[in-house]
């Protein structure tokens, strides 16, 4: 069941408008195993994928992405062999690759020292230009004056395998996109339930509800004193005017294992002069009735096609502002949005200018 907290928040941008007027999916594996051996090592490259930083610390450039390689070393020779994220390194054309610090992952190749026989596994990072082909040396720990040439692996990061596992880092900016077209604009997301892991009709539903209550006790108004349809008119023309005249775009900025953040962009709707619009309206309908005073039950309808009316002139604000927040991941690798983080408040309340 969805927290009361995120309804509240949800309805903020639906509120604005009356208060103003009244006053990932599992990584799969990219490629075959390549194994290859060494005087005393065979290593192996498990796998190949993209992903994001974890953290903000780490600034990737246009068209970079970060590199995953999952390698396995083991001890082929008679000695203790020293294994560490430094017995490997990557290179483009040449030029070594940046590799990236990673701290939550526990997954991380740690240094080892490996008898004979023994083996060890993790990942190593980069941060690389997607779509490149990539060379990843080992070089065996010597100390000897012996010579050994380092073992070379070609990944070919414009692979269809690799590619496709960059499709996907995106997942936690679409689902915020998601919520926000269900609710905030009230149309259709086809890939709702996929991003999500929620019931489309279900949070629809709730939303509306939720919308109907919040409005009649903004408005100090009684269920039986107002026409339910009014209210949906009322609900359907915000969700029109946000839907038409404000603008959302979201990106993925960083991804662990559990969370991810997201800078959303949003041009709000403008609300500057709304009330006064409103209040002008109202001025007008009652000196066009005659009478000196109108009851508040006789007030309600009116005072909704105003507001309906008037919403269909708003305009969008005339800057953007950017929020970012946190995505939470589940056990089905959905994404919901954390409704913890303090910066959840702020993105509903950018969709409007007051």
């Amino acid at each position: 069941m969805r927290s009361k907290k995120f309804f509240l928040m949800m309805l903020l941008m639906i509120v604005a408008v009356v208060s103003t007027a009244c006053g990932g999916s599992k990584s799969a594996s990219s490629e075959k195993e390549d194994t290859k051996k060494a005087d005393n090592a065979e290593v192996k490259v498990i796998s190949s994928e993209y992903t994001l930083p974890e953290d903000s610390t780490t600034k990737l450039g246009e068209g970079e992405l970060i590199l995953k390689v999952k390698v396995s070393v083991k001890n082929t020779g008679k000695k203790p062999l020293n294994i560490s994220q430094r017995s490997f390194s990557l290179y483009q054309n040449d030029s070594k690759v940046s590799d990236v610090s990673i701290y939550s992952d526990n997954e991380r190749l740690s240094n080892a020292s490996l008898n004979p026989d023994k083996s060890t596994e993790g990942y190593l990072y980069y941060q690389v230009e997607k779509g490149e082909k990539f060379q990843l040396e080992y070089t065996p720990e010597i100390y000897t004056e012996e010579k050994v040439d380092p073992i070379e692996f070609t990944i070919d990061g414009g692979s269809k395998k690799i590619l496709d596992t960059a499709k996907n880092l995106d997942n936690p900016a679409k689902a915020l996109l998601a919520y926000t077209d269900i609710m905030i604009f009230g149309k259709d997301n086809e890939n709702f339930e996929e991003l999500t892991g929620e019931n489309k009709r279900e949070v629809a539903t709730d939303f509306v509800e939720a919308g109907q209550k919040s409005l009649i006790q903004n408005m100090g108004i009684y269920e039986d004193e107002v026409d339910k349809k009014k209210i949906n008119k009322l609900i359907s023309a915000i969700q029109n005017v946000y839907q038409d005249k404000a603008k959302v775009s979201a990106k993925t900025k960083t991804i662990s294992s559990d969370e991810a953040k997201v800078e959303a962009t949003i041009t709000p709707i403008d609300l500057s002069d709304f009330q006064e619009r409103v209040q002008k309206r109202v001025d007008e309908y009652g000196k066009k009735s005659g009478k000196d005073y109108i009851p508040r039950e006789e007030m309600i309808n009116p005072y909704i096609d105003i507001l309906v009316e008037e919403l269909k002139k708003v305009e969008p604000a005339s800057s953007e502002k950017t929020v970012e927040l946190k995505m939470k991941k589940t056990k089905d690798d959905k994404w919901k949005i954390d409704t913890n983080d303090y910066h959840f408040e702020e993105y509903f309340k950018n969709f409007f200018k007051s």
